[in-house]
């Protein structure tokens, strides 16, 4: 079993623990420590607070599957060489399960909200053939304009294509 992550940053605030930010089942898996820097817990600070706090204020705490990637656990889950995730910016969510709010009404919520919330951008990944999100990809920028982008990620023969909405 590897450690989840040293060192311990603190909690991000009540609807987040550190422990969680971090977690990944592939990353005990293959036994990658997913440990942030001072500079990517800050930004997870930055993203908890100006994302996640105002989601779980409107809907109450949802489900993470992921947040804070490192560089090596990117690769391993094969994620773009770009993800905010490894800046510790973007947050997965899956509401699959919940009874008081799906992962489409999550995205519309976000969409519709999006100059309070200041997002960069908000994705429904890989819809099912009824349109269905797999999970809601959000993620923030820790300095400049935040961009409110509106995409769906499909999945199209050997690649991942967005499409702006």
């Amino acid at each position: 079993m590897v450690a989840i992550a040293t060192p311990v940053y603190p909690d991000f605030g009540k609807w987040l623990t550190y422990a969680e930010g971090v977690k990944s089942a592939e990353a005990i898996r293959r036994g990658i420590l997913n440990v942030p820097t001072l500079e990517q817990y800050n930004n997870m600070v930055k993203a908890y607070n100006g994302l996640y706090v105002p989601i779980c204020e409107q809907f109450g705490k949802l489900p993470i599957t992921s947040f804070f990637r490192s560089a090596k656990l990117n690769v391993a889950v094969k994620g773009s060489k770009t993800s905010a995730h490894m800046s510790g910016l973007a947050i997965d969510i899956d509401c699959d399960g919940l009874k008081h709010v799906s992962n489409s009404d999550l995205y519309k919520w976000i969409r519709q909200n999006r100059w309070t919330l200041g997002y960069d951008q908000v994705i429904t990944e890989f819809p099912d053939a009824a349109g269905k999100p797999s999970w809601i990809h959000v993620a923030y920028r820790a300095t400049g304009n935040q961009r409110r982008q509106g995409m769906r990620a499909e999945k199209r023969p050997g690649q991942v294509i967005y499409i702006y909405e």
